[in-house]
C-alpha cells in the first residue's frame, strides 16, 4: 500500500513510526483540519483495499490509536472513531469472504431499506468490489431494525438518459 502521495496528514501519518512524538504532536497541534484529513485518507485507503491489504489498514488503525489515543478530544463525533474503523475492517472482510475472488469483477451496486418507513430507498450503483465492500461495511455498522442492506452484482444492465 503506498502512502506516498503527498504531503497530506495522512501521508505523514503513515510514513511515520509506530509512536513517532513529532508526527503525533504535530496531529495534535494540527486540530480539527489534521485529524480530519488523516481520517479521510484512511477512508480512501479502506475503500480501496483488497484483502492482501487489511493487515496494513489494521496497523494504521493501531497507530492511530497510539499517536491520537483521545479522538473525542479534538471533536465529539470522533469519540468511537478508531472502533469504528475496527468494526469497518471486520464487516468490509465480511463482505469479502462472502464472494468468491473471480465473481468480484464488474459492476457492484449497495441498496439499503426499510420497508417499514416511508424513507425512500437508497442505492449506490456503479462501485468496484472493494468500494461495494467498503460502503456494506459502513452501511453495516449502524444498520436499524428492519433495515436491510443488499451488496450485489450488476449482471445486466441498461442506462438510458434525458435530453
Amino acid at each position: 500500500m503506498n502512502h506516498n502521495s503527498g504531503n497530506s496528514w495522512f501521508d505523514r501519518f503513515a510514513n511515520a513510526g509506530e509512536s513517532d512524538p513529532v508526527v503525533g504532536g504535530e496531529l495534535a497541534r494540527g486540530g480539527y483540519s489534521a485529524f480530519s484529513d488523516l481520517l479521510d485518507g484512511l477512508r480512501r485507503h479502506l475503500a480501496a483495499a483488497e484483502e492482501e491489504q487489511i493487515p496494513q489498514l489494521k496497523e494504521l488503525v493501531k497507530k492511530g490509536r497510539s499517536m491520537v489515543p483521545d479522538p473525542g478530544a479534538i471533536s465529539p463525533s470522533w469519540e468511537t472513531v478508531w472502533d469504528d474503523f475496527d468494526r469497518y475492517i471486520t464487516f468490509k472482510l465480511e463482505a469479502m469472504s462472502a464472494i468468491a475472488v473471480p465473481e468480484r469483477e464488474g459492476e457492484w451496486q449497495i441498496v439499503m431499506n426499510n420497508p417499514y418507513t416511508n424513507d425512500g430507498i437508497a442505492c449506490y450503483p456503479g462501485l468496484t468490489f472493494p468500494e461495494a465492500a467498503y460502503l456494506y461495511a459502513y452501511f453495516r455498522k449502524d444498520l436499524k431494525k428492519n433495515e436491510y442492506l443488499r451488496m450485489q452484482k450488476i449482471v445486466n444492465l441498461l442506462v438510458v438518459q434525458g435530453d
